[in-house]
C-alpha cells in the first residue's frame, strides 16, 4: 500500500500517538486535528518561518514499551499546508531504516540513518525540559530527579537566594504539575520574593501551560511591580507566562498597561507578543494598535512580524485586512508601502 502521510502511516504500524507542536509553545495538537492537517484538510496552526515543528510521541497497540518520539521540522506551502511530498519522503527514509515495525530495537546502523534523515531536529534544552515534563504529566509518569529540589525551593523552604543548584527540568516539572504538591500556591507566594533568573526560568515555563484566573491576576501584578521597577526582560517574560492562559481579560490587562509604558521602545516585546501571545491579536483592535506601535517605534521590525503574523491560519484575513484600513498613521502607511516594494526599513 502507498503510503503519503504520517497518520496513515502510524495507524497502519498499528501505532497509538500524541501530538505535540513544539515551533511557538509546546502545545498539544489532537489526533483528530493532525489527521486533516496530514492529509491537508486542515493548514498547520502554528508555522514559524513556513515550519512546522512537530513532535510526535507513539506506541504499539497493546505493548507495555516505552514510548518513542520523532522530533520533526516539516516544511509548510504557500497556503499553510503541510507538504504532502516531504511526509512521503520522510516516511520512505524511516521504513528504508527500520522497516514497518517502527517499535523495533534499534541498532547503530539505524540510529545513524535516522539522526541523518534532513527531517528530524533537535529541539533547544529549554523546549525540550517543558515537553519532557509535559509528556511525563500527561502520561502519568512521576517527574524528574530535578523535581523535589525545585519542589522545596518554591515551597520557600531555603532562602531565596539559594537557586543556583535548581534545574531547568525541575522548573519545568513545577509548571507541568501546578495541581500537585500544592504547586499552584506555592509559585503564587513565591512571585514577589524570587530572584531574577528563577523568576524568568519559571515564567517561561509556564507559557505553556493552561493556568487558573487565580495564578495568572498574581503574574500579572507582579508583571507591573517589575514594569514599574524598570526591569523589562522580567515584565516582557512574564507577560509570555500568561501565554497559554484562559483568563484573556486578565492577559488584555497586562497588555494595556504595557501599551502605555517604557516597553514600546523594547523590540523585544514585540516579538514575544507576536512568537507567544498571538491569539490576542485576533481582536483587530489589539491588532492595528500593535502594527501601529510596530511602525512607529520599530520600522526595522515590521515586514518579519507581518510576515510571521499572516502566516498563522488564525490571524491571516485579519491581518490582510489591515493592509486596506484608510485611517492609518503615516508611520504604517509607509511601513505597508516599502513591504509592498520590498525595500528594507532602517
Amino acid at each position: 500500500m502507498n503510503i503519503s502521510t504520517f497518520t496513515d502511516f502510524l495507524e497502519q504500524s498499528q501505532c497509538q500517538y500524541r501530538i505535540y507542536d513544539l515551533g511557538r509553545k509546546v502545545a498539544k495538537i489532537c489526533n483528530s486535528d493532525f489527521k486533516k492537517i496530514s492529509h491537508n484538510e486542515q493548514a498547520y496552526p502554528y508555522p514559524i518561518q513556513q515550519q512546522a515543528f512537530i513532535a510526535i510521541t507513539f506506541w504499539q497497540v497493546g505493548k507495555q514499551q516505552s514510548h518513542f518520539i520523532w522530533f520533526l521540522k516539516m516544511p509548510i506551502d504557500e497556503q499553510g499546508f503541510l507538504k504532502i511530498t516531504a511526509q512521503t519522503s520522510f516516511i520512505k527514509m524511516v521504513v528504508e531504516a527500520m522497516g514497518k515495525n517502527l517499535t523495533a530495537e534499534i541498532d547503530k546502523v539505524m540510529q545513524e540513518s535516522l539522526a541523518s534523515n534532513p527531517f528530524i531536529f533537535k529541539p533547544n534544552a529549554e523546549k525540550l525540559a517543558i515537553f519532557n515534563a509535559n509528556i511525563n504529566a500527561d502520561f502519568i509518569r512521576p517527574a524528574s530527579s530535578f523535581y523535589p529540589a525545585a519542589l522545596s525551593y518554591f515551597s520557600g523552604k531555603q532562602h531565596w537566594n539559594d537557586w543556583q543548584a535548581l534545574g531547568m527540568q525541575g522548573i519545568a516539572d513545577i509548571a507541568a504539575r501546578l495541581n500537585s504538591d500544592n504547586n499552584q500556591q506555592s509559585i503564587i507566594n513565591a512571585l514577589s520574593h524570587l530572584p531574577q533568573q528563577p523568576l524568568q526560568t519559571l515564567a517561561l515555563c509556564l507559557e505553556h501551560q493552561t493556568i487558573t484566573t487565580e495564578l495568572a491576576t498574581a503574574i500579572a501584578e507582579q508583571a507591573k511591580i517589575e514594569l514599574h521597577a524598570d526591569r523589562q526582560d522580567n515584565a516582557i517574560l512574564l507577560l509570555r507566562a500568561l501565554a497559554s492562559s484562559p483568563a484573556v481579560d486578565v492577559t488584555k490587562g497586562l497588555l494595556e498597561k504595557q501599551f502605555s509604558s517604557v516597553l514600546i521602545y523594547n523590540e523585544h516585546w514585540y516579538i514575544a507578543i507576536a512568537g507567544r501571545l498571538w491569539s490576542l491579536l485576533e481582536d483587530e483592535t489589539l491588532l492595528n494598535r500593535f502594527f501601529e506601535s510596530l511602525a512607529n517605534h520599530h520600522a526595522a521590525l515590521f515586514s518579519p512580524l507581518f510576515s510571521d503574523l499572516v502566516a498563522i491560519p488564525a490571524l491571516r484575513d485579519k491581518v490582510l485586512k489591515q493592509l486596506r484600513l484608510s485611517a492609518r498613521s503615516p508611520a504604517l502607511s509607509e511601513a505597508i508601502g516599502l513591504l509592498f516594494s520590498g525595500t528594507k526599513q532602517s
